[in-house]
């Protein structure tokens, strides 16, 4: 009787991982992901946002309303800090770019922002 118990949890066990296993491929699949030289800015919550570039003089995006998404073609040879704000100036936070890789940036309510 115990070793069919065993058994019965061992199954279990390994239904419960392979399920876990399949969610976390699933979640990780949605990334989309970042285009070298690329530096995407979506502004997905209530509000406009725009990054600036300190290393390259003060340089910024263009405001990129709240639903939209733009990209701008930056390049870049290293990483670098880019700092993102709301529409009105606020500054939300830093973050870094290297255009090797490229950055997928997401502004949300709160505010704060995310890569995806």
């Amino acid at each position: 009787m115990k070793q069919v118990t065993q058994r019965r949890l061992g199954r279990g066990t390994a239904l419960t991982a392979a399920v876990g296993a399949a969610l976390a491929m699933a979640t990780a699949g949605t990334a989309q992901a970042a285009t070298p030289g690329v530096f995407t800015l979506c502004s997905k919550g209530s509000y406009a946002s725009y990054a600036v570039f300190p290393e390259r003089g003060g340089m910024a995006t263009t405001l990129v309303p709240s639903g939209a998404c733009e990209k701008f073609e930056f390049g870049g040879k290293k990483p670098e800090r880019v700092e993102i704000h709301q529409g009105r100036g606020a500054l939300i936070g830093p973050v870094t770019y290297d255009g090797r890789a490229g950055l997928n940036i997401a502004t949300v309510n709160g505010p704060s922002f995310h890569p995806f």
